[in-house]
């Protein structure tokens, strides 16, 4: 825009005009509207002031930027039909109100409304008289205004186009900092909106949607969904990360700033020195390219050096290789292990001791500093202790990728890398190399994410400055974009390497504290990268310095306000355990994670257990034993179920590999809460009516057990001594076992092959174990008695105690005994728990009647439903389901004929109910009852025919239950007939299907409407409870048209009953039914005609026999008189809209003079 202040609006003589605007404003009606301006006369000339026209006002404000003053005016004189001719001109040009940036002139410029259109195409003619008729033309008005204002806007976009392109620089910016930028640069408002859209995109791209929001509600003067909205006439450049990647390319120009005046419309562009400006671009590059050439020459220098430095290594390192041929024991060094990478296993011979991490020979020598002589001493000195430095052993190629199980380190290290003595160094336990991975897997966790190869990074320390250049060269990349972006895990290499190689134990300490403090609550992914660092850390220094230097940073961290950073302590703990000396893990680690288990938070306490479960499996203190037990029987009382769970699943198998080497597993662990279980059944037997901390406490020990067992069964078919055949045989002349051979594992540590090693091995052990119990003339080992004659034993006991309407309870025992008879295989179930289970449920014809009398006998414990469930349940073979079909069968005759209970029936049925595959063998148990000579029989058939009802197939329902129960329905005997009716209200709640609603619309018929069934009153009363039972789950059609007509009768009946009895059963029966259905929605008719009746009738009979119901009965009724007197009130409002109105108006009225009374009363009250 050009800096000239000229306006062809202001081109009349203003003088004096600002002296007679206010004479002017007092009388404006003498001056004519349409005269041409003239100039107002100067004090001097007349003596007469003379007042000044519309025209002159109107300049005045236009000069001094009113404009919203001179559109005020403007408006009036067209109102009044005396439009000035300047303001008209003024108003109807766009470029009046286009932004400007005059340097001259500090005023403001008026902002230019959003809108298209100009003021001149505004409707003013409808606010006057005379523009009734200028409607017509309008249209054709607007259509060439809104051409003609985008024909300006894209000559003035076009403009701006122009002079942001021919932007010269100038001379006075020359000066530039190292990389070539200036240290102030002004931000152009069109590179404000341009880099604005693009970061804006940049923000959608990468899924900132919030920040994207705030951002454009900062900038609410730009469209971000149209680039054209920037102003530029020109394509939209490429994003950001194309931006940023294609900047590498290219050379750093040099920035020349300059300042230029731009104007829009036909002012031109003012460059002042074009000669200038070339001769100082030229000057610029002409520099430029004399630096560059002295680089080049610098760097091929560098090149040259390099390149023979380079040389004289590599005859270093021959010379060295040579040497350590001639001079190393025949066994092979191998590289460090990773504990992302699957490493190599290697082979040791008999009289060689494992060598620890980073103690091979390239890792042993420093090639830059050291000379071949040196170096060939040295490691000579090693070789004399060859027999005490051997490679740890390491996991084989099966190992899931993202995990390595820690090695001990089972000798010396070269005295430049680790310095401790032999004593300090745990000896590997015996575990399987599977269950070992799976143990350290709990607490380092391998994951598919991009985080996988920041814990390759971190497990690739290298021993030289070659090795820093290199892992800088790879990790730097990543840090730029992201560190900014709180991608802090990024610098855990560095920070690794740098601690690793510094020899300033204080830089160390500095380092590995800013380790712990990198991310202040580090999520999951990034505590995992720091494990792995602290992992391949420990590996790399040794026993000692990881000692002095990663534990005490997990000391400072112990108490910490964030509990991510208790968490990171108690994981490192456990990850750490393998590498740290032997006295040190069963004393300051184990403190330390014994003292996390107060912690408040659940998830550190869940850590610490997983991390005790590390920790015990490498402990060779027997000493430590019993305060692990300890430790295990009182987490298992924690209050957060995770760490309940991970007690079972971590801590408990980790501590039971131990128990099984020191032979305590049996007599010591498991009995210690078998033990525990025996007691709490004891304390239920003795304690009150509330018993559910004590069921609980049941439950907790059933799964625990549950979850040794796979470690039992282990320590059983292990000890087992090997039969000749099975000497013979080979792995390979073995048949694999089933997928289905054992129950899934809860976790890998219960996974039997994992425990053992193989599938293979375990093949064979449990061929050989099965092959052991048909066979009699083998002894039996210590393992396999105690849990034949003890284990079993002790636990049929805890069932002989428990009744069998704990339903908890008796579904965790038989979930523990399913697991175990699945888990020892079917040979065992037959031959030693059946056996058992059969001799304490077998009961001597004539003795039986008054042990199920007494309570003396299994039969209405806990033994039944468990037996047929956990044990007779356990393998779904022909053989087991006829075995299981007649049990039960049997049962049902034998505690019927001995009117015991039928809790124990019904508990088992409920529980087979819940598998689909035994709904058939449940129904054949009980077809075979349903013709049964005995009555109590029949009743006990009915009964659990309603159990069976609700989850089944509905055909099975139509076809198998329903004809059963109407079977029974016309049983000669009363006590059958009752025991159907709960059965066929179950079929109404839970059936769908119209001809067996029918069926039993009918059979409820015939109960209420035979003449043989008007006298049963408990057939009546058995009825009522049915109906309110099942009356709000019920179809409609049978609760409106069957339900409430019949218990209305039947209130009516009993009104005129005699039999004070009888009545009062009949009237609690209906107080509970009409309390149950009087919460569903019943019409209006329905209320009035069956509802209201039949609680009036009841009424009745609660005013003489039970007056604290009669209350309740009263509000339900008038309950539903309101809302029938509502519905008849709104349909009157609808029919009389003035006297619905007048009602309220008066009903308002009154509320208003009682709330004044009201507050009359209040205040009197305070003046006595």
């Amino acid at each position: 825009m050009a800096d000239t202040a000229y306006n062809p609006f202001m081109q009349d003589d203003e003088e004096g005009i600002e002296d007679s605007i206010v004479a002017a404003a007092e009388n404006p009606s003498e001056p004519t509207p349409t005269e041409s301006p003239s100039p107002a006369p100067s004090k001097e000339s007349s003596p007469v002031k003379e007042e000044p026209s519309y025209d002159a006002i109107a300049a005045k404000l236009l000069k001094d930027h009113l404009a919203l003053t001179a559109l005020e005016l403007h408006v009036e004189l067209v109102e009044s039909g005396r439009e000035l001719p300047r303001l008209r001109d003024y108003f109807s040009n766009p470029g009046n109100f286009e932004r400007q940036v005059e340097k001259e002139s500090q005023l403001q410029p008026l902002h230019r409304t959003s809108s298209e259109t100009t003021f001149d195409s505004l409707d003013l003619a409808r606010y006057s008289d005379d523009g009734a008729n200028q409607a017509d033309e309008r249209h054709a008005v607007l259509e060439f205004e809104l051409r003609k204002a985008r024909e300006t806007i894209k000559s003035l976009r076009a403009n701006l186009t122009e002079a942001a392109e021919s932007d010269v620089p100038s001379p006075e910016h020359m000066k530039r900092d190292a990389e070539g930028l200036s240290h102030q640069e002004a931000l152009k408002p069109l590179e404000a909106r341009a880099l604005n859209y693009l970061i804006n995109e940049y923000l959608l791209n990468n899924n900132y949607k919030l920040t994207s929001i705030t951002f454009s509600d900062e900038n609410e003067d730009q469209d971000f969904d149209d680039w054209d909205d920037v102003g530029l006439n020109m394509p939209r450049p490429p994003d950001l990360l194309h931006l940023y990647r294609d900047y590498g390319r290219h050379v750093v120009p040099i920035i020349i700033t300059a300042t230029a005046d731009v104007a829009c419309g036909n002012d031109s562009i003012n460059g002042d020195q074009p000669e200038e400006v070339e001769a100082d671009i030229g000057m610029a590059l002409d520099e430029e390219r004399q630096n560059r050439e002295s680089k080049m020459k610098t760097l091929d220098e560098q090149i040259m050096r390099l390149t023979k430095e380079n040389e004289t290594l590599k005859s270093q390192i021959k010379d060295m290789e040579r040497d350590i041929e001639h001079l190393q024991a025949p066994k092979n060094s191998t590289p460090s292990i990773s504990p992302i990478n699957t490493p190599r296993k290697e082979t040791f011979g008999p009289g060689e001791r494992r060598q620890p991490i980073g103690a091979d020979a390239e890792t042993l020598s420093n090639h830059a500093d050291m000379a071949t002589n040196q170096e060939a001493s040295t490691l000579a000195n090693g070789d004399e202790g060859g027999d005490e430095s051997a490679l740890a052993e390491t996991i084989d190629s099966d190992l899931p990728e993202g995990h390595a199980v820690p090695t001990e380190i089972n000798g010396p290290a070269h005295e430049s890398r680790v310095d401790h003595k032999e004593d300090d160094i745990p000896i590997h336990r015996q575990m399987s190399e599977p269950f070992q991975r799976a143990l350290i897997g709990t607490v380092l966790q391998a994951r598919e994410s991009s985080d996988l190869r920041l814990r390759e990074e971190v497990s690739k320390i290298p021993s030289d400055t070659d090795g820093v250049i290199e892992m800088l060269a790879r990790c730097l990349p990543y840090i730029v974009p992201n560190v900014l972006l709180a991608k802090r895990e990024e610098l855990v290499p560095l920070i690794l390497c740098s601690a690793t190689l510094n020899s300033d134990p204080k830089e160390r300490d500095k380092l590995l504290n800013l380790l712990f403090n990198l991310i202040k609550k580090p999520d999951e992914e990034q505590r995992q990268v720091i494990l792995s660092g602290c992992v391949a850390f420990a590996k790399h220094v040794g026993l000692t310095r990881a000692e002095a230097e990663l534990l005490p940073q997990c000391w400072e961290q112990i108490t910490h306000k964030y509990p991510e950073r208790r968490l990171l302590v108690a994981e490192s703990c456990g990850v750490l355990a393998s590498y740290l000396p032997s006295e040190i893990r069963s004393s300051l680690v184990l403190s330390m994670l014994q003292q996390m288990l107060d912690d408040k938070v659940e998830i550190v306490r869940e850590a610490a257990i997983k991390s005790l479960g590390l920790v015990f499996s490498l402990i060779q203190d027997t000493d430590k034993y019993n305060q692990g037990l300890e430790l295990i029987l009182s987490a298992l009382n924690d209050s957060a179920e995770c760490v309940v769970t991970a007690v079972q699943q971590v801590f408990l198998p980790a501590f039971a590999h131990w128990a099984h080497e020191l032979d305590r597993l049996e007599t010591n662990l498991i009995a210690s809460i078998l033990k525990r279980m025996e007691l709490a059944s004891m304390d239920l037997q003795r304690s009150g009516p509330d018993t559910s901390a004590i069921e609980q406490k049941i439950q907790l020990h059933c799964s625990t057990l549950q979850c040794l067992i796979p470690a039992l069964y282990v320590s059983v078919i292990m000890a087992a001594p090997l039969t000749t055949e099975t000497q013979e045989k080979s792995e390979s002349d073995i048949a694999s076992l089933e997928v289905t051979r054992f129950p899934k594992p809860l976790c890998m540590l219960h996974d039997i092959a994992v425990i053992i090693g193989s599938k293979d091995q375990l093949a064979v052990r449990v061929h050989n174990f099965e092959s052991h119990i048909g066979d009699t003339s083998i002894e039996p080992w210590a393992n396999y008695s105690w849990v034949t004659n003890e284990f079993i034993p002790r636990l049929l006991e805890v069932l002989g105690r428990l009744d069998a309407s704990l339903t908890d309870c008796v579904k965790a025992l038989s979930k523990l005994f399913l697991n175990i008879c699945r888990t020892f295989g079917r040979v065992f179930t037959d031959a030693k728990i059946k056996p058992k289970f059969q001799a304490v449920l077998n009961v001597p014809d004539d003795q039986r009647e008054m042990l199920v009398q007494s309570g003396q006998t299994s039969i209405t414990k806990a033994t039944l439903p468990v037996y047929a469930v956990g044990v007779l349940g356990s393998h779904n073979r022909e053989e087991d389901r006829k075995q299981l079909e007649q049990f039960l069968q049997e049962s049902v005759i034998m505690l019927a004929l001995c009117n015991a209970p039928i809790d124990s029936l019904r508990v088992t049925y409920l529980e087979l109910h819940t598998h689909p595959t035994y709904h058939e063998l449940l129904l054949a148990s009980l077809w075979g009852c349903v013709v049964h000579q005995s009555a109590s029989v029949r009743v006990f058939c009915a009964k659990l025919f309603e159990v069976l009802v609700k989850g089944m197939n509905e055909g099975l329902v139509s076809s198998r239950v329903t004809p059963a129960l109407i079977t029974l329905s016309g049983d000669q005997d009363l006590a059958v007939k009752l025991a159907t009716i709960p059965a066929f209200g179950t079929i109404m709640e839970n059936t769908t299907q119209k001809e067996t609603l029918d069926r039993v619309y009918i059979q409820f018929q015939s109960f209420l409407d035979d003449p043989a069934y008007r006298e049963e009153h408990s057939l009546l009363v058995q009825l009522i409870h049915t109906f309110g039972k099942v009356g709000p789950n019920a179809e409609p059609k049978f609760r409106d048209e069957f339900v409430l007509p019949r218990l209305a009768a039947i209130a009516h009946g009993n009104n005129n009953t005699t039999n004070d009895t009888r009545k009062s059963d009949v009237a609690t029966a209906l107080f509970e039914a009409y309390s149950a259905l009087s919460c569903c929605f019943v019409s209006d008719d329905l209320i009035r005609e069956a509802m209201l009746p039949g609680l009036r009738c009841l009424r009745q009979d609660m005013e003489q026999l039970m007056p604290t119901h009669e209350a309740v009965v009263s509000s339900m009724i008038k309950e539903m008189e309101e809302k029938l007197l509502s519905k008849e009130r709104s349909s009157s409002m609808e029919s009389h809209p003035g006297l619905g109105s007048e009602d309220a108006r008066r009903a308002l009225f009154n509320k208003i003079g009682a709330q004044r009374n009201k507050m009359a009363t209040v205040f009197q009250a305070k003046k006595k």
